[in-house]
């Protein structure tokens, strides 16, 4: 299945804005992955085993591929420019800040949408070992952030600022933080496996796209509108 290019490999002219990546990565995952997957759902049974040469598995493979592209072309973004890999970059849409942790999507976001399917104790218990080492590996990450902060502006202060160290701090931050990302769907994927798994990567599929539905925006920005709210 042919992905988007990665933004900032190349010649400086040719490198493409991650504004530009992200819309081409949402309009695969709109199609054709998710009809893909869907219809794939949709012919195959609740039971099935998966294995990684039926159309399901086929399905759900280049789905979760396609997330984990996009967090590569997060890290390749991260190597050209730090300071807008850690932050919410200008291609996000306001519904989409909140759920937001250095640059991306907060991981426990993902054992979040398994537990709403309502999986087997066998997951739940598996949802449960991802949110452990979420819970142990987000304040770690977000600590070095701050201590690369408190670092620079200490510097700052004393007119001994080091940019270029801060930035190589930053983006190692965003490298570790993807990297979290990275693993806990494929951990979660793993675990559910076969048909759990395509019903988790379509639910994951259904949010992201929502985001950037127009009318679920025009939705959010009507409540924020709306007087006393």
């Amino acid at each position: 299945m042919p992905r988007p290019p990665p933004p900032g490999r190349g010649a400086p002219g040719a490198r493409r804005p991650m504004r530009e990546f992200f819309a081409a990565w949402l309009c695969t995952l709109r199609s054709p992955l998710l009809p893909l997957l869907r219809r794939a759902l949709s012919s195959s049974s609740s039971s099935s085993s998966g294995g990684w040469d039926d159309p399901l598995s086929s399905a759900a493979a280049a789905v979760e591929a396609h997330f984990q592209a996009h967090w590569s072309a997060l890290d390749a973004a991260a190597r050209q420019d730090p300071a807008q890999a850690v932050s919410a970059g200008d291609w996000r849409s306001l519904l989409e800040l909140p759920f937001l942790w250095l640059g991306d999507l907060h991981p426990s976001l993902l054992t979040t949408l398994l537990r709403s399917l309502s999986p087997s104790p066998r997951l739940l218990a598996a949802a449960d070992r991802v949110d452990r080492r979420i819970r142990a590996a987000v304040p770690a990450v977000s600590d070095r952030l701050r201590r690369a902060q408190e670092a620079f502006i200490s510097a700052e202060v004393s007119g001994a600022a080091d940019v270029e160290a801060f930035l190589e701090e930053l983006k190692g931050v965003a490298l570790e933080a993807n990297r979290l990302r990275r693993g806990v769907l494929s951990e979660l994927v793993a675990a559910a496996g076969g048909y759990q798994a395509a019903l988790f990567l379509e639910a994951l599929s259904r949010f992201v796209l929502s985001m950037h539905d127009p009318e679920v925006l025009r939705r959010f920005d009507q409540c924020r509108a709306s007087p006393g709210s």
